[in-house]
């Protein structure tokens, strides 16, 4: 029998290393049209591989813990990283002025990684 735990936090560390390598790949090639379009790249991948990191740094900061405390965990954790959604693409947007394209395309990729991940990480 596996600790349910400890196997949560490999998944989301693997999950995460998997989501930045994406990234990393996807910055490279969107590079090829442009410095600014590679940085933004890697920006928008970056954005959601700390948020789930932080979702899951939040999720299982207690360990073995009682449901109700489980699950405002996860709720914390979901307040958390949709937080810092907001406030990293506003700033990437509205302050740095990044190409758009570039930094959707980065969060795109590291959404896509994370959703593979779970389907490959077990």
């Amino acid at each position: 029998m596996r600790n349910s735990i400890a196997h949560g936090r490999q998944v989301a560390i693997r999950t995460s290393l998997l989501q930045f390598g994406a990234t990393v790949i996807a910055a490279l090639i969107a590079a090829i049209f442009g410095w600014r379009t590679g940085v933004a790249t890697f920006a928008g991948g970056a954005i959601i591989v700390v948020g789930n990191g932080l979702f899951a740094l939040r999720l299982f900061a207690e360990g073995v813990a009682p449901v109700r405390n489980a699950l405002r965990a996860a709720y914390t954790a979901e307040v958390i990283k949709w937080t810092w959604l907001c406030l990293a693409l506003t700033l990437a947007i509205a302050v740095l002025k990044l190409p758009f394209a570039g930094l959707i395309a980065g969060v795109l990729v590291a959404q896509f990684a994370f959703w593979i991940a779970l389907i490959a990480i077990r």
